[in-house]
């Protein structure tokens, strides 16, 4: 048996049910936004949540193909992997730990 050969499976089911749900929810904001006028249906609020949730779900989905990818080429390539999904769920989460970046984010 290969390393994570169970882990793999169970991730690729976890992917597609997430995938499903992120491409849901695109095209139900897409349809928000585009319904009366740019105004939506739903409050500005719940607008700015879901938005964020479909941030977070994309990087997760992304995550989780890369992970199935990593865990068929060994535990290098893992590990490496491990390192870019942790670095982009800083930047994600912590826009400013970069300095370069914080010029960009000021409004």
């Amino acid at each position: 048996m290969k390393m994570g050969e169970k882990l793999e499976k169970a991730v690729d089911i976890v992917g597609e049910i997430l995938a499903f749900f992120t491409v849901a929810l695109i095209v139900f904001l897409s349809v928000n936004r585009f319904v009366a006028d740019g105004a939506g249906f739903l409050p500005a609020n719940a607008t700015k949540i879901l938005e964020s949730i479909r941030e977070i779900a994309v990087l997760v989905v992304v995550g989780l193909a890369g992970l199935e990818f990593a865990l068929k080429r060994g535990f290098v390539v893992f590990l490496f992997y491990a390192a870019l999904v942790a670095a982009a769920v800083i930047f994600l989460f912590f826009p400013h730990v970069l300095p370069a970046t914080q010029s960009l984010l000021r409004i």
